[in-house]
């Protein structure tokens, strides 16, 4: 079990090794947006420290640490705007092939993804959007098809391969579909969030190897999903701890009739207020970590409260922090607009239409129920 100490430490190399590869400024995500994925920061994340192998087995190159220790990786990720490929591969990828562990397919892309040399993004809009449809896999004389369109695929555009959930006439099927496969394309989306891509995967009849069928394949979405919501859930305490943080430094220094604003009451008793929505923010967080491996009605429960908690706590403090930032908080050259727009983004994905409370409400009666 890794200790406070070593989660200090990872989270103190994290913080500096990424802050110190992402774009600063929008002009600069803008940019990098729109340029080709930079595997070179891939890479070297996997080098310095080993951060896509944080949850991967030892012997396949990973440091085999707990769920504690990458949840602390995307909240620095978060923090920074990091807008690489890191969430949907270790969030979502990685759990999901660690279900598939006895399959050498999987344990070769577990050991890749740890190097730092492959991309593999799940394109799976149901985790949350819950109605979303599946592509249709076929089984023809040729092999395995797919066909379907999967929109909100984060970095989508800069993967070696799509992790593809498919409905295997009325059945569960998990399907790999290496990029560059006839049939196979992504579109870029454009949304409020200038630090991150999102790509519609269009699938037309593209060759697909299926990796898992029924029971096995819903136990790998299952993990897909939890990992997907939990590590959006962490980035989602990052975004409003480091939106805090800037707006606390900023009242120090802005002076309003010949004192800072940090000294007015009212500043302070808002402030006070953003912090305590960041401690049960994390604390909902805390709780459902610990939850995964309890009944599905506790777990359940549990990564609801934390899904809509994490998603409206960063957009409330990242909200609050434009306001407080003044009229330079509404401007395109300070950052903080940045966190406004990835707070929102994350809050639509991890509680569209608010069917989170629905979901908390349903399992907290099984539980009295039970």
């Amino acid at each position: 079990m890794i200790s406070a100490e070593e989660l200090r430490a990872l989270r103190d190399a994290t913080r500096r090794l990424v802050r110190a590869w992402t774009p600063q400024s929008a002009d600069d995500h803008e940019a990098a947006a729109s340029a080709p994925p930079d595997r070179r920061t891939w890479a070297g994340m996997a080098r310095r420290l080993g951060l896509q192998g944080v949850r991967v087995p030892e012997e396949l190159g990973g440091t085999g640490l707990e769920l504690e220790a990458e949840l602390v990786v995307h909240e620095e990720m978060g923090g920074a705007l990091h807008g690489g490929p890191f969430l949907p591969v270790v969030g979502q990828a990685v759990p999901a092939l660690l279900t598939l562990a006895g399959d050498e397919r999987a344990r070769t892309m577990l050991a890749e993804i740890a190097a730092g040399t492959s991309v593999v993004v799940p394109a799976d809009a149901r985790w949350y959007e819950p109605d979303a449809a599946l592509p249709v896999l076929s089984d023809g004389a040729d092999g395995p098809t797919v066909s379907g369109v999967v929109p909100g695929v984060m970095a989508g555009a800069a993967a070696d391969g799509w992790l593809v959930p498919a409905d295997a006439g009325g059945r569960t099927a998990l399907a790999w579909v290496p990029a560059g496969t006839a049939g196979a394309a992504t579109e870029p989306m454009t949304t409020i969030d200038l630090t991150r891509g999102f790509a519609t995967l269009r699938l037309q009849d593209a060759a697909a190897v299926v990796l898992a069928r029924d029971g096995e394949a819903e136990r790998a979405r299952d993990a897909m999903e939890t990992g997907a919501a939990l590590a959006l859930a962490a980035e989602c305490v990052g975004i409003a701890a480091e939106a805090l943080d800037l707006t606390v430094a900023y009242v120090k220094v802005r002076e309003q009739f010949g004192q800072v604003i940090g000294a007015f009451q009212g500043v302070k008793h808002q402030l006070a207020d953003l912090y305590v929505t960041l401690e049960s923010a994390r604390s909902a967080l805390a709780f459902a970590a610990r939850s995964v491996g309890e009944s599905p009605p506790l777990r359940d429960a549990a990564l609801a409260v934390a899904r809509r908690r994490c998603g409206a706590a960063a957009f409330k403090i990242a909200n609050e922090a434009i306001h407080l930032h003044g009229g330079i908080g509404f401007t395109w050259e300070h950052r903080v607009h940045l966190y406004y727009r990835r707070a929102k983004t994350n809050q639509v994905l991890l509680d569209t239409g608010g069917g989170q409370a629905r979901t908390i409400a349903a399992n907290v009666a099984a539980l009295y129920a039970g």
